[in-house]
């Protein structure tokens, strides 16, 4: 079958239901429409929806006409708490809520290589699993449909999927061979002092002030304590205590994220922050509690399957279309929950999504303004359907 014109002949039935998710968006775990659609879309094209156990997320088995290896193709389906600005007339119906990441874009590219991977089944050596993921941007919906034996059918041989990349022209697809995301961890630091009255605070062990000088501390982690040959970034985005201003509070709760490319890196650190929150707090009569959660390893792409994916692209978008010459980041994605699931086999690349000419194209992920054109679910669609192919040729 030629992929790139079965991809142009399904552009416009794909292109509606990208508009549909994207103004019906909706957050991590209560993707319920969408699953819902997602399901009669597959079941419309004769592809098995399988039992995932869980209320959102949908997986679903293409079987090829002869006996193979197994291909996980994942994709994620959340939208985030951001409200839309781009003034697109699909724009998001759902208040504070919006495709702010390009999900919406992966979703419907998986929907629709689906589709042609299901007319050619009987060109397959092999299966394909497909994974419509939920809650990516929680942190957690990689580890809810792994714990929901996702994999009942038997574990993939590689795993496959795409990132919508606004940096990139439209067109282009981005490998990075290796190391390609960072790890993340969720940290709660819970800080308790003594709380009071606001004109008296030698009486209390005021936690506002612990937290001040704790947020100062523990960035020594990165600029004293870490190897500079080792990225790492501790980032604290939130910090909440006290009722009013004349009030000293009895605990301040702190939360933020640590990212590194490697999981020894990852683990000195994080025993680091403990060890330095409860100190510090302690000598000043106070206590710190830490908790770390939602967890997911660093992404390190597989060379063989970053090679075919190469191959793949200059099949369907042409010889100049693969960039590898892109730098790892410390963003995270939870992928690589699924991948290392995977035998630590398998890859994830790039779909470019910016027009030059359409600077509101190329703003950047989760920025309010940002929009993902349409168009980037032809290569989409195609990188996923050859990629799939070619592994089961």
């Amino acid at each position: 079958m030629n992929i790139v014109k079965a991809a142009e002949e399904c552009f416009e039935e794909i292109r509606a239901f990208r508009e549909e998710l994207h103004s019906f968006p909706e957050l991590g775990h209560r993707e319920h429409r969408t699953s819902r659609r997602i399901a009669q879309m597959l079941e419309g094209f004769g592809i098995p929806v399988l039992d995932c156990g869980l209320d959102t997320g949908v997986a679903a088995l293409i079987e090829g006409g002869k006996s193979g290896k197994m291909l996980a193709i994942r994709e994620d389906i959340d939208a985030l708490p951001i409200a839309e600005n781009t003034g697109l007339p699909f724009a998001s119906q759902h208040a504070g809520i919006s495709h702010a990441c390009g999900h919406d874009i992966h979703a419907a590219s998986l929907l629709g290589a689906a589709k042609i991977l299901s007319q050619m089944r009987e060109e397959l050596c092999g299966s394909v699993l497909l994974i419509f993921q939920c809650a990516e941007e929680t942190f957690d919906g990689a580890a809810s449909m792994l714990q929901k034996d996702l994999f009942k059918n038997g574990v993939p041989d590689a795993v496959i999927g795409f990132h919508c990349a606004p940096s990139l022209p439209l067109g282009q697809v981005g490998v990075v061979s290796g190391i390609y995301n960072a790890s993340c961890d969720r940290i709660t630091l819970t800080v308790t002092g003594k709380g009071g009255h606001g004109a008296h605070p030698e009486l209390c062990v005021d936690p506002v002030m612990l937290s001040a000088g704790l947020l100062v501390q523990l960035q020594t982690i990165i600029s004293r304590g870490n190897c500079p040959t080792d990225p790492a970034v501790l980032t604290f985005g939130t910090i909440h205590g006290g009722s009013a201003p004349n009030v000293i509070p009895d605990q301040v709760t702190l939360c933020g994220t640590l990212r590194t490319f490697d999981d020894r890196v990852r683990k000195k650190h994080l025993a680091e922050v403990e060890r330095l929150s409860g100190e510090f707090c302690r000598a000043f009569k106070g206590d710190c509690r830490m908790t770390v959660d939602c967890g997911m390893p660093p992404l390190i792409n597989s060379p063989d399957i970053c090679h075919l994916i190469e191959e793949s692209a200059q099949k369907v978008l042409g010889e100049k279309s693969v960039r590898t010459d892109l730098a790892p980041s410390m963003g995270s994605d939870d992928f690589s929950c699924i991948l290392e699931a995977c035998r630590n086999h398998g890859a994830q690349f790039l779909v470019g999504t910016g027009i030059e000419e359409q600077e509101n194209t190329r703003l950047g992920l989760h920025v309010a303004e940002n929009v993902f054109p349409s168009e980037a679910l032809l290569p989409g669609m195609m990188m996923l359907a050859q990629t799939a192919a070619d592994f089961l040729r």
